[in-house]
């Protein structure tokens, strides 16, 4: 068919279903990429919330000459976590909470409320420990690895406990919050599942 035959270099029928036809293939491939994307950024975001929230702890704790803490609990299918204070000078602790004597500063938080379908948790999958460790982290493990209490306490001396907090969609995207208690320093780490290698 000519351009002319085409009303002045108008597309035809078939020419104008190929396009769209070509423009749905595009979508569906582009849609679960995108989907990866965001759940990648969602992951970041919430990671890097939460060491900032670290580093205020730490800063807190020095300025203020008392011990705060953040203390995560399985609570209704997800994590919540809230800032607590030693109220009686022996730390902060499951028991003096229960009683009161630690007191929580503000209300309970969760990751998913804030970052859908982001919590911490990790892959359906094996993935291999942080260096300098080595092994290998199982499917489902605890992501929250702070001691039995899941309490992560700053010092007015600038220390901290030390652990890892493992942040997760649970099908691509995994990042770990490792704290060096010693020193207070905080690095985030991001799982490359191609590479099935940590980076920083």
């Amino acid at each position: 068919m000519s351009s002319s035959d085409r009303g002045g270099g108008g597309f035809s029928l078939t020419e104008l279903l190929v396009a769209l036809a070509l423009v749905g293939i595009f979508l569906v491939a582009a849609v679960p990429a995108l989907g990866g994307a965001l759940s990648r950024d969602r992951a970041a975001a919430a990671a890097r919330e939460l060491a900032g929230e670290f580093a205020r702890l730490r800063s807190t704790a020095i300025v203020s000459h008392r011990r705060v803490g953040l203390r995560m609990t399985w609570d209704g299918g997800r994590y919540r976590f809230g800032e607590y204070v030693d109220g009686d000078d022996d730390g902060i602790h499951s028991d003096d909470i229960a009683a009161g004597r630690d007191p929580l500063v503000g209300g309970l938080r969760d990751l998913p409320s804030r970052y859908a379908g982001i919590d911490f948790g990790f892959l359906d999958e094996a993935v291999p420990a942080i260096p300098p460790a080595r092994g290998v982290l199982p499917p489902h493990d605890d992501p929250v690895r702070f001691g039995r209490s899941d309490i992560v306490t700053f010092t007015p001396g600038g220390t901290a406990s030390s652990g890892t907090l493992y942040i997760s969609d649970g099908r691509q995207s995994l990042i770990a919050i490792v704290l060096y208690g010693h020193t207070g320093r905080i690095r985030l780490w991001t799982f490359d599942r191609a590479s099935w290698t940590w980076r920083r």
